[in-house]
């Protein structure tokens, strides 16, 4: 290896990937962590929505509030919770998948560069 190793197109090809999958970690790492908060809000829902004793819940969906009652309103919190939870796993599978390529990457471009 010399000290002013050339850049090569494919050098540059890794370097630009890297870059990338590094963008979409942060954003990947900022998904999960919204998700994780949302789960905890749909399970404090449901500890609400279980200690409501006989009537109706409003149930927020998109702009609207919908009157529901209280097997309706759990079910679908926890429908929701399942949702989100199988969405961070993917995320977080995607998230594994990034952090096993940049160390490929890492390890090419470190046995070119030094």
């Amino acid at each position: 290896m010399s000290d002013d190793a050339e850049v090569r197109l494919c050098d540059q090809e890794q370097i630009n990937e890297f870059g990338r999958l590094n963008n979409r970690l942060l954003e990947l790492r900022a998904e999960i962590k919204q998700a994780e908060s949302d789960c905890v809000t749909l399970d404090d829902a449901i500890t609400d929505v279980s200690m409501v004793v006989e009537g109706k819940i409003m149930l927020f969906m998109g702009e609207t509030f919908l009157e529901t009652d209280e097997d309706y309103a759990a079910n679908y919190c926890e429908k929701k919770l399942e949702q989100m939870k199988e969405k961070i796993n993917k995320m977080k599978e995607e998230e594994t998948k990034i952090n096993t390529r940049q160390t490929d990457l890492k390890k090419n471009l470190y046995e070119r560069f030094g």
